[in-house]
């Protein structure tokens, strides 16, 4: 898997230098300036569980494939366990291989289909430690790029992460996308609708940013992306198309125009009608909330269903406007999924920051959508020590009961980890584990499904397919590493 640096971050170099170390044992990785990376022969890996660091247990892991490409942090300091004296060290020194440097935290991205259970541990330079009794703020560090960092070391010759897959990659495999032929079909379509402002954002969201949605539009098969939205009425920390206040670079930028409903409906029916398992999904990464143009958003729905009545429109929101979720269900939405980081009010405006909405908004567009007749997800943006909390288990559960969730799709928040930490409030409640969350709550609601990615709805065999296993799946990697501006789904 390769780490893309926009401009703020530092790729570490693919090869691991072999140093003599105990057997049986995850050795710590530290990273020099120059992009090595080495295990270290003493310390072992320490992992974050959110609230604080602790020594990686096997349970914690899971091997890695031979592709994946490990960054490192800038600005840090590895924490490691020194198994002779039973105490976390911070590595502020490194003599390794004949070369002494000051080492840097290492740690993985993993693609979308895989869930991050344990962030590095790490010591940012100028904050203090990831823990609740230490909260200086500090000053001078740089924040680091938009990505899901994943506690990761040394077994052996290979690695290890904490992670588990999530979701089946049949149709999100690397190789499937940014294929030799791509440039030739975006300019084949914008030759056909050269008009079409909605097709020029996803061809440059489809060459420039990677985008895999975005890509499907031209490639006509499964989900395309259909952004419409220029504003937003959260300011979200992680935001994908919006720099973050620590001036670290994003992977996308929004588009700056409003579509008008011809141009939206127009992509909606040339998709729908020709790709195979269809789906057509607002509310992508390059734009903002796409409920904000209800009546645009609304018409050109009814104006696309008017045309066919084929494959499954689908509305990611933050779930601001209910009335506005009710009526583009009722004009032909199928599927609704609402994004949400925490049902404790104080984390979920911590993180999103909402401009006139809450909680209850939220909820209400899951119920409206879902009593409406459309296929209703929670987005659940992953953060460890956080999400996987009792009371966060229970407020799930609660939607479930009420029988307005489908689905929960299990997606890791990507965010510079010293920066969140400073906005959450003080630890409170029972802590699960990310494994521990998903294997309860599915043993709760066995109906329930997991993933990922958006469902296939528009597969005539979907909804006879029973749910997952009540069993995070073991980790798995595509066949090569991911590309190097990997989407982010919404």
């Amino acid at each position: 898997m390769r780490h893309t640096r926009p401009s703020g971050g530092r790729r570490a170099t693919r090869r691991t230098r072999a140093l003599p170390h105990r057997a049986a044992r995850c050795a710590l990785l530290v990273a020099a300036p120059d992009g090595q990376v080495y295990a270290h022969p003493d310390l072992d890996l320490v992992v974050d569980d959110g609230v604080a660091p602790r020594p990686a247990e096997p349970a914690d892991l899971s091997p890695l494939p031979p592709g994946w490409e490990l960054m490192q942090l800038p600005a840090t300091r590895p924490l490691g366990f020194d198994r002779a004296t039973g105490r976390i060290e911070v590595v502020d020194r490194c003599d390794l291989g004949g070369v002494t440097f000051e080492p840097r935290a290492v740690a993985v991205h993993p693609p979308p289909g895989f869930v991050r259970t344990h962030l590095p541990a790490a010591r940012y330079l100028g904050e203090g430690w990831i823990a609740p009794t230490v909260r200086d703020p500090g000053e001078g560090r740089p924040g680091l790029p938009l990505w899901a960092y994943t506690a990761v070391g040394a077994t052996g010759a290979t690695h290890a992460a904490a992670l588990f897959q999530a979701d089946e990659l049949s149709r999100w495999a690397p190789e499937l996308y940014g294929t030799p032929d791509l440039t030739q079909r975006v300019a084949q379509r914008l030759r056909a609708e050269p008009d079409n402002r909605v097709l020029g954002q996803l061809a440059r969201c489809a060459l420039d940013y990677g985008c895999r949605c975005a890509q499907n539009i031209f490639y006509r098969r499964w989900e395309g992306a259909l952004p419409t939205a220029p504003a937003c009425n959260a300011a979200c920390l992680g935001c994908l198309s919006k720099a973050p206040e620590w001036e670290a670079p994003v992977p996308q930028y929004r588009l700056r125009f409003t579509p008008t409903t011809a141009e939206i409906s127009d992509v909606i029916v040339h998709h729908l009608e020709r790709a195979p398992e269809p789906m057509i999904s607002f509310g992508q990464g390059c734009e903002g909330e796409p409920t904000l143009n209800g009546g645009l958003l609304v018409e050109a729905i009814r104006q696309a269903r008017a045309r066919t009545a084929r494959g499954v429109i689908n509305l990611n929101s933050n779930g601001s406007r209910p009335k506005v979720v009710l009526d583009a269900v009722q004009a032909g939405v199928g599927a609704v999924r609402i994004s949400v980081n925490s049902f404790d009010e104080a984390v979920f405006r911590a993180y999103f920051r909402p401009d006139g909405f809450g909680l209850n908004e939220l909820i209400e567009s899951l119920r409206l959508a879902h009593d409406a007749g459309a296929y209703t997800s929670i987005n659940l943006l992953l953060w460890p020590g956080w999400t996987d909390r009792r009371a966060e288990l229970d407020a799930v559960s609660a939607l479930c009961d009420e029988g307005c969730l489908d689905m929960v799709q299990l997606r890791n928040l990507c965010l510079d980890p010293a920066h969140y930490q400073r906005v959450l409030p003080v630890e409170r409640g029972q802590r699960l584990g990310l494994r521990g969350f998903v294997l309860e709550l599915a043993a709760r609601h066995p109906r329930l499904r997991f993933g990922t990615f958006n469902p296939r709805l528009a597969a005539p065999w979907y909804r006879e397919v029973p749910p997952l296993p009540c069993s995070p799946l073991p980790a798995a990697a595509p066949r090569r590493r991911a590309p190097a501006r990997g989407p982010r789904h919404g």
